[in-house]
């Protein structure tokens, strides 16, 4: 696949190097916002008096947000397009994680984290459909196995940053980093990602044909199976 290659008949030409940076740094979003975040639990319960419960449930918040988000950011993303809602993902992502910096009680801080679960589903859609939208199929996953090497060493490095910096600095400063690293991620798409999208679906977000995709999917035997993969993955990971 050569630098030059645009895609797909019509769209923008983007060189591989940067979507594949590109799909690194927004599906990398999810480690960041959570591995480099676990080392600093303890001593954010004690720095904020919270128990134990409450500072488990600005994981959980985190996850649920992620989780419901990203049924609405794909529809959301075909009616207005990719750019637009990742930007906007994004930049409610960074505020979220610059209030939960700030926060002065564990309620904000859990507040925030579920705000930071939707700027996140954001992120993560949007890169999947960005794929979608450049490349066809064989192409598409060449690309994308390139841009799971890179989301696998934010996993890697990411409970490591978190332990030192929090061991440093504090919990709030390893917030403070998850901060940083979305309005980086921010100004890479303000700068280097162009809209995708071929065309924009005005319909896309009306009950009735939004009801009739969810069937659809639902009713895929492949999804449902790995669907149900991941489900018991996460939950034997968070439960361990």
């Amino acid at each position: 696949m050569s630098g030059s290659d645009p895609g797909k008949g019509g769209m923008p030409a983007m060189s591989p190097a940067v979507v594949v940076v590109a799909l690194a740094l927004l599906m990398g979003i999810q480690p960041i916002t959570t591995d480099l975040y676990l080392p600093a639990l303890p001593l954010l319960a004690r720095d904020l008096h919270a128990p134990m419960a409450g500072v488990q449930l600005t994981m959980s918040v985190l996850l649920l947000a992620f989780g419901f988000g990203q049924l609405t950011m794909g529809p959301v993303s075909d009616r207005f397009g990719r750019r637009p809602v990742l930007l906007g993902g994004l930049g409610l992502y960074t505020l979220a994680s610059v209030l939960a910096t700030l926060a002065p009680d564990i309620t904000v801080l859990i507040a925030m984290r579920a705000v930071q679960g939707v700027g996140m589903a954001a992120s993560v859609v949007c890169a999947r459909a960005m794929v979608r939208d450049l490349y066809e199929p064989h192409q598409g996953a060449h690309v994308m196995s390139r841009g799971l090497s890179g989301l696998g060493v934010i996993a890697m490095l990411a409970p490591t940053v978190g332990g030192l910096v929090a061991g440093w600095a504090g919990w709030r400063a390893a917030l403070g980093v998850v901060s940083a690293s979305g309005a980086a991620m921010g100004l890479f798409i303000a700068l280097k990602v162009p809209e995708t999208a071929r065309s924009l679906n005005p319909h896309a977000l009306a009950l009735g044909p939004l009801l009739a995709n969810f069937r659809t999917v639902l009713g895929n035997a492949t999804f449902r199976a790995w669907a149900t993969l991941v489900t018991f993955t996460y939950a034997g990971l968070f439960v361990l």
